[in-house]
């Protein structure tokens, strides 16, 4: 099946300017807005130019909105009506990641090239995420253009260094929270993956799922110190051996699975529709069968990062130069992946009560996971309610999000930051392109999410009996 088998409603807005929009899309994508964590390496005035183009390419907003400059990224405001309605905010990041050296020639087209060719939008940030930047331009600039009055305040939010360390993204909240901003409900870019949900014993039913939160991030660092010798009187074990038995321990003794909120609810949406059997039964009573879930779930690779911390040993160093030779202080890492229950500071307390007094660890770098957004909430509802009229036979359910995004930035703001991106890409062309060569999105693909986006903004910003 094609993901552009499941769309629908593709004559919504008839007059909506598809092939301009698509040349401004094109436009967008010539500017090198790379990002580097070296901040001397970028090129600022491609942002700068990148900007006074959108402003001059959409000057309803640019009449209409306040538009600034924080650092390098952009922060626009189109006023509502009634100050009593809570701000919408919907975002995505002007930054783009490098080309890897050596390959500018195995593109089709060149990678900033914005070349429209083959039903394809050519460039880097086709998918990875200008398309999503211009998309929301565009869904202002139409209801603008066709005279609608806002009624909640809508905020579009451009980040800078989303692909490096976020400063951009911090910079713009620091500046809402000095104003007392409280958001209805963030939109981001994310999640949007089409599954199979025979795992979840609805075979043949398709999941696409709604970033919720992002796990945390962790590099635990374990240290073995030893004065080495020679192996032929290993009396007192190796920093090896020791080190690789602390490993060990980690790895058979993780914190337990845990039931979020995410699944149970998604247990509850697609339990009408599960046929196989024990989830069938399970489903129906998820906190009378949570031990049976868990065990169902941790023994799926499709389903077991949803309900536990992860991890995965990716490093190791200090061996010694010779088979004979015993090693002396020696170092791994552990990669986690944490899920809310599991903070940074309660899982190294976990690992340090495993692996006894001579092992000694410390985080390289942790981040905790970022805290779960409301699903039973108007952002929500009205998200997966425009979603639902635009993609047939989807069932759409909460998530993890699988990658880190500036969304976690603008949880202060709301507890209701959802993740996703709705251009529904075939999974051979996004798996190609984000972050890879031949970077691209389908005209169809894109012109579906647009519509996605404006009816989303059009319903929770304009109309009235929508309005909550």
């Amino acid at each position: 099946m094609k993901n552009a088998d499941l769309f629908r409603n593709e004559t919504d807005y008839p007059d909506f300017p598809a092939e301009a929009a698509v040349k401004r899309l094109s436009g967008a994508l010539t500017f090198p807005t790379v990002s580097y964590v070296d901040t001397a390496r970028v090129d600022y005035t491609a942002f700068q130019r990148m900007q006074a183009y959108l402003r001059d390419s959409y000057p309803h907003v640019a009449a209409r909105g306040e538009w600034e400059v924080i650092g390098h990224s952009l922060l626009i405001t189109l006023p509502g009506s009634d100050p009593a309605l809570p701000p919408a905010l919907f975002m995505a990041h002007q930054d783009v990641v490098p080309i890897v050296p050596g390959t500018e020639g195995n593109w089709t087209h060149d990678p900033f090239s914005g070349d429209v060719s083959e039903g394809y939008i050519w460039g880097r940030g086709a998918m990875d995420i200008k398309q999503m930047l211009v998309g929301e331009l565009e869904s202002a600039e139409y209801l603008l253009s066709h005279g609608a009055a806002f009624r909640r305040t809508v905020y579009l939010a451009f980040g800078e260094d989303e692909e490096t360390v976020s400063h951009g993204a911090m910079a713009i909240v620091k500046a809402l929270r000095e104003r007392g901003a409280r958001l209805a409900f963030v939109l981001d870019e994310g999640a949007g993956d089409v599954t199979d949900a025979a795992d979840w014993g609805a075979p043949g039913e398709y999941t696409c799922s709604i970033g919720m939160y992002e796990k945390g991030y962790g590099d635990l660092r374990l240290r073995v110190k030893s004065k080495g010798g020679h192996s032929s009187n290993p009396f007192h074990g190796t920093s090896l051996g020791r080190l690789s038995q602390a490993i060990a321990a980690i790895i058979e003794n993780m914190p337990p699975a845990r039931l979020s909120e995410s699944v149970r609810y998604s247990l509850k949406e697609l339990a009408p529709l599960m046929t196989e059997e024990p989830m069938k039964t399970w489903a129906k009573d998820p906190d009378a069968h949570e031990a049976e879930i868990l065990d169902w779930f941790t023994k799926r690779e499709s389903l077991y990062h949803l309900v536990k911390t992860t991890a995965a040993p990716t490093m190791i160093s200090g061996g010694a130069p010779a088979g004979n030779v015993m090693p002396q202080d020696m170092e791994a890492i552990i990669n986690f992946r944490m899920i809310p229950a599991d903070p940074p500071d309660k899982l190294i307390g976990h690992c340090r009560a495993l692996v006894g007094e001579d092992v000694e660890l410390d985080w390289a770098q942790q981040i905790a996971a970022s805290v779960p957004s409301e699903i039973e909430s108007y952002g929500f509802r009205a998200l997966k309610g425009v979603l639902e009229h635009y993609f047939d036979r989807l069932v759409f359910i909460p998530a993890q999000n699988k990658g880190a995004t500036d969304a976690r930035q603008y949880e202060p703001l709301s507890r209701r930051v959802m993740r996703f991106g709705p251009f529904l890409e075939e999974e051979d062309v996004s798996a190609e392109g984000v972050h890879g060569t031949n970077e691209r999105i389908s005209i169809r693909a894109w012109l579906q999410g647009v519509r996605v986006l404006l009816r989303l903004m059009e319903e929770t910003c304009v109309k009235d009996d929508n309005l909550a």
